[in-house]
């Protein structure tokens, strides 16, 4: 099985081989951690780069009164800070949503790597740039769309990303959903009561339906509309490279 790190930069750049085993010894130090607790605590002070192997973690803020806010969202194969550089200290924290397996990467091991290969490098900024363009549409949602439209939207987006690691079943379409609807609320800025009369709404419009923490996307292209959902900033085909434009080819937007 190939691993979700090596799926997802594959997006990035066409590695060899020979680039996919050294990415590949990146991740072979992991360690496990229970649903809830924090990966690293805000405050403390990192010594490795968390990848997420296995399980759903997040970025988040909590306020002096005690409300949190979920700042992004880690799946599999994603790295929860940028390659090759650590804060000093956290001003935020990472935590587990689910029981996850964390990769611990030496920053040194990771730009070893870019400057082993060219295409590694392209694949590691292009990962940046995809986790920068993630961030962006979120602060979008937060300030423009509705309620149901974030949601909507944040279930297309997750739809795209598990299906570029492949752990989207695209018969129906449909993914696990582990999350509770509190996160769901910490993450889009809601409480649960909107986060539950949203969800009641997708359903009724026959767009989604949930079950037993799975998600299935009965309508795409409605719930895509409706949520205003343009798939161009998770740069599905990759990016641009001014280094080696000649290996990027067909940049642009997934057929819908």
């Amino acid at each position: 099985m190939v691993h979700p790190f090596l799926r997802k930069l594959r997006h990035g750049a066409r590695l060899t081989k020979d680039n996919e085993d050294i990415l590949g010894r990146l991740v072979q130090s992991t360690r496990l951690v229970g649903a809830r607790e924090d990966v690293v605590p805000f405050g403390g002070a990192p010594r490795y780069l968390p990848l997420v192997v296995d399980g759903w973690a997040c970025r988040y803020i909590t306020l002096e009164n005690g409300r949190r806010q979920i700042v992004s969202l880690f799946l599999p194969g994603d790295l929860c800070e940028p390659f090759g550089v650590l804060p000093r200290f956290m001003d935020h924290a990472i935590a587990a949503l689910t029981p996850v397996v964390i990769a611990q990467i030496r920053p040194e091991a990771i730009r070893a790597a870019a400057n082993a290969s060219p295409r590694i490098d392209e694949a590691l900024w292009w990962d940046l740039l995809v986790t920068s363009a993630i961030d962006r549409e979120h602060l979008v949602s937060l300030g423009r769309r509705t309620a149901t439209e974030r949601l909507g939207h944040l279930f297309c987006e997750l739809h795209l990303r598990l299906t570029m690691i492949g752990l989207v079943d695209e018969d129906e379409p449909s993914y696990d959903m582990p999350v509770t609807q509190a996160d769901l609320g910490d993450l889009l800025g809601l409480s649960m009561v909107h986060i539950n009369r949203s969800l009641q709404e997708l359903r009724r419009s026959g767009m989604i339906s949930l079950r037993d923490r799975r998600l299935s996307i009965r309508d795409l292209d409605g719930l895509r509309e409706l949520s205003f959902f343009d798939d161009g900033y998770l740069h599905p085909f990759g990016a641009l490279s001014l280094l080696n434009s000649s290996d990027v080819s067909d940049v642009g937007r997934t057929s819908r």
